[in-house]
């Protein structure tokens, strides 16, 4: 049966986070926090990174398939304070957005690739769920999504604002392309590690 355009973008999402998990969990713990310079993150921060925006994103769509938004994976587990980080070191939304780069290698050596492959797992699991629960007539309607930052492209300054109104379908297209975006960062920082890069088509 031919899918739809809705059903597409689905399955994009989940493919997305599929793919983040592999890139992150087929390297070694040493790969997974290897740096390359002083400015630029590890493989680790990236699917760190994705998975607190998939966490955002499965609490925020609670609200269109239960009614009410349910507690990000990353606070009901009280992960920052089972991982010893301190929150005003992880950027905007405890996601690593906007954190300095000294920072972010700091986070990932110190956490590790086990944790963090874990809360990932654990997070896309979540996330992909409440994508599948999504109906065709869910996806024109708007909510409080992702899109509750802004950004400043000259100066990279990142910050939190006021809940901005989305569409459910606008954050999928959102999130999956942000995801995408990661894992090419990832696949080049694997093939400076001399493993095969791509892990997506």
């Amino acid at each position: 049966m031919t899918k739809n355009t809705n059903s597409f973008l689905q399955d994009r999402v989940v493919f997305v986070h599929a793919w983040l998990l592999n890139a992150g969990n087929s390297i070694s713990a040493d790969q997974f926090t290897q740096t390359f310079s002083d400015v630029a993150p590890p493989i680790g921060w990236h699917l760190w990174h994705m998975a607190r925006f998939a966490d955002r994103l499965q609490s925020k769509l609670a609200v269109i398939t239960e009614g009410a938004q349910v507690p990000e994976i990353w606070y009901r587990d009280n992960i920052v304070s089972n991982w010893h980080l301190l929150p005003e070191e992880l950027g905007v939304f405890e996601s690593g957005m906007g954190q300095g780069h000294a920072e972010a290698q700091t986070t990932i050596a110190q956490v590790g690739q086990a944790a963090i492959s874990t809360y990932a797992n654990a997070v896309f699991t979540a996330c992909d769920e409440a994508v599948k629960k999504l109906a065709d007539t869910d996806f024109d309607k708007t909510y409080h999504g992702l899109l509750d930052y802004g950004y400043d492209a000259a100066t990279g300054k990142v910050w939190a604002t006021d809940p901005k109104e989305s569409t459910v379908g606008q954050d999928l297209i959102f999130h999956a392309t942000h995801g995408s975006r990661h894992m090419g960062m990832m696949e080049a920082l694997r093939g400076l590690l001399g493993t095969a890069g791509t892990l997506s088509v």
